[in-house]
């Protein structure tokens, strides 16, 4: 009889293993939030009687002419970011002027500057110790 009862409490843990082993694979699905929905809410102002609104001009950025040098007629890498780990546009030869963005970017221990061949062929980032003011 003592038996028989090992057997029916191994049968029971065994039962009882396998249900809280299956409760464990199913919570996600059980407790997934509810899809979210979005919401637009658009708030206006109504115009004041005899004010008229004025447009406000923002300047578009200025290029300024440059040329590169420096390179020891390898040529200068124009890349699609302002960093080392960005891919290389093309390989712009020594001599070449371009046009010069004023934003500039600090990364890799240098400072990039935005860049547009004088054609308008290409555009990226080049090192900005390689460029000179084009005379």
């Amino acid at each position: 009889m003592w038996k028989k009862g090992i057997g029916l409490v191994a049968g029971v843990l065994l039962m009882l293993g396998l249900g809280i082993g299956l409760i464990q694979f199913r919570p996600a699905a059980r407790l997934s939030p509810p899809p979210a929905t979005a919401r637009v809410v658009l708030i206006t102002r109504s115009p004041v009687p005899g004010l008229t609104p004025s447009l406000s001009h923002t300047p578009t950025p200025v290029a300024r002419r440059m040329v590169i040098t420096g390179t020891g007629g390898v040529g200068l890498r124009l890349r699609e970011g302002p960093g080392l780990l960005y891919a290389v546009v093309t390989i712009l030869a020594e001599g070449t002027f371009l046009r010069v963005f004023p934003e500039s970017v600090e990364a890799d221990g240098l400072r990039w500057r935005r860049v547009q061949t004088e054609d308008g062929a290409f555009e990226g980032w080049v090192a900005e110790s390689y460029l000179a003011p084009a005379e």
